[in-house]
């Protein structure tokens, strides 16, 4: 991978985790507030118990918000990797971060008999983030 591809491609998908990370986290805020309404039984709901599936929401909610702004943290320090190469040690890290918590999305979509099409999406696009912010980091030396 050359030089300017990695810059290339550090640039264009850190403005895709940016977006994506945005919507990631809107979801974990809609969830949060669907789970404490759940919870706290202010939103009737027959043949569930109610405590406990808000409880569960609530949980994925924040795990939903803590991943959607891990998103676009690593979608920053990729952009600005892309445009600054001495900022590449750190967009590797966060890259790395990430290739590992989409491997254990996937395994875990996979796992539950689940559509494995988006994590398999996540994992190639930090693979190629990772790949990108090695190539940087060594020519920096």
């Amino acid at each position: 991978m050359t030089v300017e591809s990695s810059k290339s491609i550090l640039k264009v998908f850190g403005i895709i985790d940016i977006i994506f990370g945005a919507m990631e986290a809107l979801l974990g805020i809609l969830a949060v507030a669907g789970g404490g309404l759940l919870a706290t039984g202010t939103i009737p709901a027959d043949q569930v118990d109610v405590e406990t599936s808000g409880a569960i929401v609530l949980v994925a909610g924040v795990v939903l918000l803590v991943l959607g702004i891990f998103s676009i943290v690593e979608g920053i320090l990729s952009h600005r990797a892309g445009k600054d190469p001495s900022k590449a040690k750190t967009a590797f890290i966060c890259a790395i971060i990430s290739l590992v918590l989409a491997a254990i999305s996937l395994i875990s979509t996979i796992s539950s008999s689940g559509s494995p099409v988006s994590a398999i999406t996540s994992v190639l696009i930090n693979l190629l983030l990772v790949m990108a912010a090695n190539t940087l980091r060594k020519q920096q030396g």
